[in-house]
């Protein structure tokens, strides 16, 4: 069932479209905003090596040279003719500088001294063709103010400027150095619409408002994605936790279907370990899947799409590196854990062999073993070494050597990376992204690798609870089911079998007997289970698998939850009171029921004078986590409770603990009183129970094995008799089944 069960779990129980939609956002404008803030540190860290100048033609390497040659040669001799306008050259010069390549100029360099005005001339080309680049790139101001038309006064040459300091142009500097690359065109056309990139400040460098603008925009971005990192945080966790709420309220809903017996035979536990655990790892990995799917998938893809733009081959070097560690190093790792999760068994097994060696000091004095016991565990002592040795080998050189392949890696990554920025490949500024992208590379992975577990043990969530979700309730009311008035003439059960809806084992076994109005019985047996089955029907918690229970000569199957409940009150051991004040657990929470009536249904039951003494009186939490009560004073609790609801069938399951003889004689009183004017079935525990009903019903392997007055069945039947010489010797342990005289 797998991931089917949890996008069953995903489509059911995530409802919110808007949440989805907006997690989507928040993730891509995350990843995204985390990419911008890398390229704004790409843009700062050009600007702090660089510091906005321009390079000239002697700073360029040999093969950007040759570079800008091809570069100029392709020029038209228009453009030529401009650009060297611009630099104000005697006529005779300047024809010089238009000239494609040094092929055309050297027969003019008739002397050897004059060799050196090819330098001078192609440092006049270069300055020539970065205000041709900065026209074509970015636009005319930008080019403008790199290089003035002739009579103006460049900003930062004005009065008070440093002679000897270098113009600074901001972004300009990057665009040159990035005129033939794939970033040159976005960096000059990103620089077209924001001029504060390389506009002069009023000192003359546009350095600083550069700066200023780079700081600024990080600034809002940061904002922006802190705020989308947190919606996405809010977003996730609200769907996750509307999602764990609608799950545990149908795995509570689908409990109270399934019936008693089905939930004695899955147990407690396992239902509350589906609504805290199975549940949290259904809405862990349903949290997993909002806020780390697209939003870490993307930034992985832009994060390598951006190592990629950066330098290609050494993207690739990174890529084949980075298998390489997938393949070796997690291999090496994996057989180092698989390696300790031996050696830990096998320490487990020596501790073991050790303990026993050390318990046989009685036998090894006894049989005058001592060497004999010696010899064994040094065995055992070295066993153990080796195991341990193992087992931390195993667990603590996985991790050092994963990391040392990663370690060695990112230092083979590295040296690859200064190489190319001294061979001119790329820039320092290209190499403080590329670092930083590939250490961002491990949160995304690391978060991803997190999100594949919590969705697996999601999954395996997802299937338990929807196997319980999916089991079929015992006791569905039918459609056009019949109101029930209360019992005033008989209850039957006719020719009743119950098969176990969980194992399919047979419970009770064509069970037939007849309880008229107004009388009380009792129900023995050594079987719990078959006691409480039987009863469990009467309120239809479950059904009969064979035969019916006809209340008014009306079967109950065709009778609605709600008046047959109405008529029906259990007191039964297990569920005497719960967490919550004294009144509550008498009314239920019934707002037709007030204090006074309250008060009245308690004293009935010898209550009200105990809950009278509680600290808060009716206002005092009881229970498992409220003030401690008796077996007794609980039992009258829920007596109470079952009073003020006015059952026509009340059905009693006495304490089974202790219970002093107060306790008891006030016991004997209430049932008395509660018995006056209804239908009582005990789960009899006492014999004066016994002696007091009108009739006991003895159940035994399933089968209803006989019937009769208390005297009539101890005279008669064997088994009846085994059941209550078992309850006298055990009456000394327990008080509550102690004979009456």
């Amino acid at each position: 069932m797998g991931s089917t069960a949890l996008a069953q779990i995903h489509n059911s129980f995530v409802k919110s479209p808007s949440a989805r939609w907006g997690s989507l956002v928040c993730s891509a404008g995350a990843a995204v905003t985390y990419v911008l803030l890398l390229l704004l540190l790409y843009l700062f860290v050009d600007l702090l090596v660089w510091r906005g100048e321009i390079p000239t033609y002697a700073q360029l390497s040999a093969a950007r040279k040759r570079e800008f040659a091809d570069e100029w040669a392709a020029r038209s001799d228009a453009d030529r003719a401009e650009a060297v306008a611009r630099l104000g050259w005697p006529v005779h010069r300047a024809k010089r500088l238009e000239t494609r390549t040094d092929d055309d100029l050297k027969p003019l360099a008739k002397a050897p001294g004059e060799e050196h005005l090819f330098a001078d001339e192609w440092d006049a080309r270069w300055t020539a063709g970065v205000y041709l680049a900065l026209r074509t790139r970015v636009n005319q101001s930008a080019a403008d103010n790199y290089l003035p038309p002739p009579g103006w006064e460049r900003t930062d040459k004005a009065e008070g400027a440093d002679p000897e300091a270098r113009p600074q142009f901001g972004v300009l500097s990057l665009v040159v150095r990035e005129r033939n690359r794939w970033t040159g065109p976005v960096l000059g056309w990103i620089a077209s619409w924001n001029p504060w990139t390389w506009a002069p400040g009023s000192r003359g460098s546009a350095n600083v408002p550069y700066l200023t603008g780079l700081f600024i925009l990080a600034f809002g971005i940061a904002t922006v994605r802190g705020i989308l990192v947190n919606a996405l945080t809010y977003l996730s966790a609200a769907v996750t936790l509307d999602a764990v709420i609608r799950l545990r309220r149908a795995v509570y809903f689908h409990s109270y279907r399934l019936g008693p017996i089905t939930m004695q035979t899955l147990g407690t536990e396992e239902v509350a370990n589906l609504m805290t655990r199975r549940v949290e790892e259904i809405g862990a990995a349903i949290q997993a899947q909002f806020a780390s799917t697209v939003r870490y998938r993307l930034l992985v893809v832009l994060l390598i799409g951006l190592i990629v733009l950066v330098n290609f081959w050494l993207a690739i070097s990174f890529l084949a590196l980075a298998a390489l560690v997938w393949l070796v190093g997690g291999q090496v790792a994996a057989h180092f854990r698989r390696e300790g999760r031996i050696g830990e068994r096998q320490a487990a097994v020596t501790l073991a062999l050790l303990k026993e060696s050390m318990s046989l000091f009685r036998l090894v004095k006894c049989f005058q073993m001592e060497r004999f016991n010696q010899n064994r565990v040094e065995r055992q002592l070295a066993e153990s070494a080796r195991a341990n040795w193992r087992r931390l080998r195993g667990g603590e050189m996985a991790g050092p050597l994963l990391n040392s392949v990663v370690v060695l890696t990112g230092v083979a990554l590295l040296y690859l990376a200064a190489r190319g920025v001294l061979a001119g490949g790329f820039s320092v500024a290209g190499l403080a992204i590329l670092t930083v992208a590939l250490v961002s590379l491990a949160i995304p992975i690391a978060a991803l690798f997190d999100r594949a577990l919590k969705v697996r043990r999601g999954r395996e969530a997802a299937d338990a609870v929807f196997e319980f979700l999916e089991r079929r309730g015992e006791a569905a009311e039918a459609a056009d089911a019949e109101f029930l008035p209360g019992l005033t003439t008989r209850m039957e059960f006719r020719h009743v079998t119950l098969n176990d809806p969980a194992t399919g084992q047979t419970i009770l076994k064509d069970v037939t007997f007849a309880v008229p109005a107004g009388a009380s019985v009792a129900i023995v047996g050594q079987n719990a289970a078959e006691k409480h089955a039987l009863v469990s029907m009467i309120p239809r918690f479950l059904d009969p698998t064979a035969g019916e229970i006809r209340i008014e000569d009306k079967n109950i199957r065709w009778v609605t939850h709600e008046s047959l409940r109405t008529q029906v009150a259990l007191v039964m051991q297990d569920d005497l009171t719960f967490t919550d004040t004294a009144a509550n657990n008498i009314g239920v929470g019934d707002s037709s029921h007030n204090l006074p009536q309250i008060i009245e249904a308690a004293k009935l039951a010898h209550a009200h004078q105990f809950i009278e003494k509680l600290p808060f009186g009716y206002e005092t939490l009881v229970g498992n986590g409220g003030h401690s009560l008796t077996p007794g004073e609980r039992f009258r609790i829920a007596l109470a409770r079952a009073l003020l609801r006015d059952p026509s069938i009340l059905i009693i399951e006495e304490p089974t603990g202790p219970v002093d003889e107060d306790t008891l004689a006030l016991l004997d009183d209430t049932l008395v009183r509660v018995s006056a004017g209804r239908t009582v079935l005990f789960l009899a525990q006492r014999l004066s129970t016994l002696r007091n009903v009108d009739r006991v019903f003895l159940l035994k392997d399933g089968l209803l094995e006989a019937d009769g007055a208390h005297d009539d069945l101890w005279k008669s039947n064997d088994s009846y008799r085994r059941l209550q010489i078992l309850a006298d010797a055990t009456a000394t342990e327990h008080p509550v089944l102690k004979t009456d005289s």
